[in-house]
């Protein structure tokens, strides 16, 4: 029997599109990078716009981890249309993994800017 899609819990859907929204955003990010360090778009944060060498790599480096994140976020949501979870709950554990992923991406980042360019 077939599944329609708004027949998944909620936490898969969330799950689902903004890990296609999240895919959509890396590649995006990765095809048309920012040339020049600027304060209105790409991966920015202190270490990233400290020279152009830095803020070249932070910005591929940030596309890939946000496209390698997206992915898991997509195999989460298909994976969790398994869990039988209560709305709420599943609501809230969308929400919980939207705003977490994008911090374990800048963490990530940031550890791999900080292993790169020491000195920096």
């Amino acid at each position: 029997m077939r599944m329609a899609f708004f027949d998944l819990n909620p936490l898969s859907i969330i799950l689902l599109l903004s890990g296609v929204l999240f895919y959509l955003a890396g590649l995006i990010h990765y095809k048309f990078p920012p040339k020049r360090i600027n304060y209105f778009y790409g991966y920015r944060t202190k270490r990233s716009m400290r020279n152009l060498e830095v803020w070249n790599f932070s910005q591929s480096y940030a596309a890939k981890k946000m496209q390698q994140m997206a992915l898991y976020m997509i195999l989460a949501g298909i994976g969790c249309n398994i869990i039988e979870t209560g709305k709420i709950w599943s609501i809230w554990l969308g929400i919980v993994a939207i705003i977490l992923m994008p911090i374990w991406m800048i963490i990530e980042v940031e550890k791999e800017l900080k292993k790169r360019f020491p000195k920096n």
